[in-house]
């Protein structure tokens, strides 16, 4: 198992080297914005299903509740009519008063009629829309213990005819005044009953009972008007738990109904049940007018799917949002690498060989600022191409010259000695003299062949030189060696001072043919200063300036000499070589050259180094 996630790790890790800058930096915005989408989309989708629960759930216990207050509000309206009946002074006369002729009698019952009628005719107002508590067949019986009055089967009815009814029992032994009645049928309709009994505010007695009786049909009306919805299924029961009326075509399929009602819980908001296997909300309110119950039921699935259509919603938008985001992702990314995208194409030509720089990155920025950087190097690349070039050229020009200098050397040596033997058995001392200078000074100078030499022999050099100069040019020289004896054994190039004493000559000593030379060295802090000094002519101030400014200058128009000395020089020691110039009119010319410190070991290695030297 570890075998196989180090595996997989490695071929993550694998794909991610080799995959480009633009789509891991798309990747890395895409992963950022998809997972803030997603958590701030999840939090409001979970939230607003939440609350859309909780709305809709609330939103229907509102309804249930403004629902049970329009019936309430409808009942107590005729609660209310039965009170105008009940204190009617004028009805209780007629019923207390027995009548024992027949106008008066006749007369009792027209006004006991036109008291009713006045009081149950409540005709629907035209200008009140779709006012369904007015006009209709609202009944008002009167049950009458006054035997004078006869039941006329409309309005007044006997009292034994209801006496043993259990109403009219229960509220002889409570001692109530009213009691409501549901599921009441008078002729072909049903009906629920207030039934009050009618007292004789004179004498305390019961004068009989009044029943209003009201059309069931009318609180139907009053719920499919209150809901408008075929959503809910509403029961109306009695205080025994027996149906007044009913709401919603499911009704009949929910099974066990009756006992379902008795278990919705009273005034506690919505509550969760499963009927036959599917989960619904109900809630029962009971009326404190009547003590009946209303109890309603709505299938979860009606709130689900409201909620549902929430949850696409958002769910579609935090889907669109991702798709955005990654497309901006993209175009980030692409504007941002875009620019490294020239770095590479830059660095690839440069792999390449091609050091011209044709794009240049603006801005300011750490991509600026590589790309000025990285043209920086190219240039100075291109520049030490150049000079590794040209000193390519010098150095094999050196070499070239050291060939030459190896050519047949024999023949030369053997030509001096032979010349300077003749000359010494023909007693021409000065031939003989000069002859053997000329044979050291090329013994020394060519030094089988190699770059390096000797400070020691370096001066051994000069010395020789300087003889047969005086002896060639005429010239009366003065030679002074100001050397210490410590830098005898360092090394260095050959012929590092030979070009400075022939300028000396050629320049100082030349014009008046005589004069002195003074040839030093001394160990220093930073390695070795040499210096050449004459008390001549001394040099033009133009030529000063070109001495001055051979180690930055280019131009070869002046030839060999000091120009190709001191970039020879430059180009073995490098910054670690200086040369410096000070010459007056008429006080002689003084050059000075600081070089490392080096033993034969150490310089043939710090030449190796260089590729210099083999």
């Amino acid at each position: 198992m570890n075998h196989l996630l180090r595996s997989l790790a490695a071929t993550v890790m694998k794909v991610h080297g080799n995959t480009k800058l633009k789509y891991k930096l798309m990747l890395a915005y895409s992963l950022v914005f998809t997972v803030s989408i997603l958590s701030v989309g999840f939090t409001a989708y979970y939230q607003s299903r939440d609350f859309m629960t909780n709305s809709e759930k609330n939103a229907a216990a509102q309804s249930m509740v403004q629902l049970h207050n329009a019936i309430d509000s409808f009942l107590e309206i005729y609660f209310n009519k039965s009170e105008m009946v009940f204190f009617n002074l004028q009805l209780q006369k007629h019923l207390s008063t027995y009548q024992e002729d027949i106008d008066d009698l006749v007369y009792a019952h027209k006004d006991i009629n036109d008291i009713v009628k006045q009081i149950i005719n409540d005709v629907k107002r035209p200008y009140l829309k779709n006012s369904y508590y007015f006009g209709g067949n609202i009944q008002l019986l009167l049950y009458t213990k006054n035997s004078s009055l006869f039941s006329d089967g409309q309005t007044i009815f006997n009292y034994d005819d209801i006496k043993d009814m259990a109403w009219n029992r229960t509220m002889l032994e409570t001692d109530t005044y009213f009691i409501w009645e549901s599921r009441v049928k008078f002729g072909d309709q049903y009906y629920v009953a207030l039934n009050r009994r009618l007292i004789d505010f004179g004498t305390s007695k019961d004068l009989g009972v009044m029943r209003l009786l009201i059309p069931v049909e009318r609180i139907q009306n009053i719920i499919a008007k209150s809901i408008e919805n075929s959503d809910y299924q509403l029961i109306y029961t009695d205080e025994e738990d027996r149906m007044i009326t009913s709401y919603g075509p499911m009704i009949a399929q929910l099974p066990g109904l009756r006992e379902r009602v008795k278990q919705v819980p009273l005034d506690s908001g919505v509550s969760e049940s499963i009927i036959d296997g599917s989960r619904y909300l109900s809630g029962a309110m009971k009326s404190e007018i009547t003590g009946w119950k209303l109890t309603y039921f709505t299938h979860k699935n009606n709130i689900t799917d409201k909620v549902n259509r929430i949850s696409y919603s958002i769910i579609v938008s935090i889907l669109v949002s991702i798709v955005l985001c990654i497309f901006i992702a993209l175009l980030i990314s692409a504007y941002m690498t875009q620019r490294i995208d020239v770095l590479v194409s830059k660095t690839n030509k440069a792999k390449q060989g091609n050091l011209i720089i044709t794009d240049v990155i603006r801005g300011n920025d750490e991509i600026g600022q590589l790309d000025k950087n990285f043209n920086s190097m190219i240039e100075q690349i291109h520049n030490l191409i150049e000079v590794e070039y040209k000193s390519k050229i010098l150095l094999n020009h050196t070499k070239f010259e050291l060939l030459q200098e190896q050519i047949n050397p024999h023949l030369h040596y053997n030509t001096l000695a032979m010349i300077a033997s003749l000359a010494k058995k023909s007693n021409q001392t000065e031939i003989y003299e000069v002859t053997n200078h000329l044979i050291r000074f090329y013994k020394n100078m060519l030094n089988k062949g190699k770059l390096i030499i000797s400070l020691a022999a370096e001066f051994e050099i000069i010395r020789h030189y300087l003889e047969l100069s005086k002896f060639v040019y005429s010239l009366d020289i003065d030679v002074m060696f100001e050397v210490e004896d410590d830098i005898m054994d360092y090394y260095s190039i050959k012929m590092l001072l030979q070009p400075l004493v022939e300028n000396a000559i050629f320049h100082g000593i030349m014009p008046s043919k005589k004069g002195t030379i003074v040839i030093g060295g001394r160990e220093v802090e930073k390695g070795i200063e040499l210096y050449v000094s004459d008390d001549g002519a001394g040099l033009p101030e133009h030529m000063i300036d070109y001495i001055r400014n051979l180690t930055t200058d280019t131009d070869e128009k002046h030839g060999y000499g000091l120009t190709n000395v001191v970039r020879r020089f430059q180009l073995f020691f490098g910054d670690s070589f200086s040369f410096e110039c000070e010459s007056s009119q008429g006080m002689g010319t003084t050059f000075v050259v600081r070089i490392p410190k080096f033993t034969e070991n150490e310089i043939k290695l710090f030449l190796k180094e260089k590729y210099l030297y083999s």
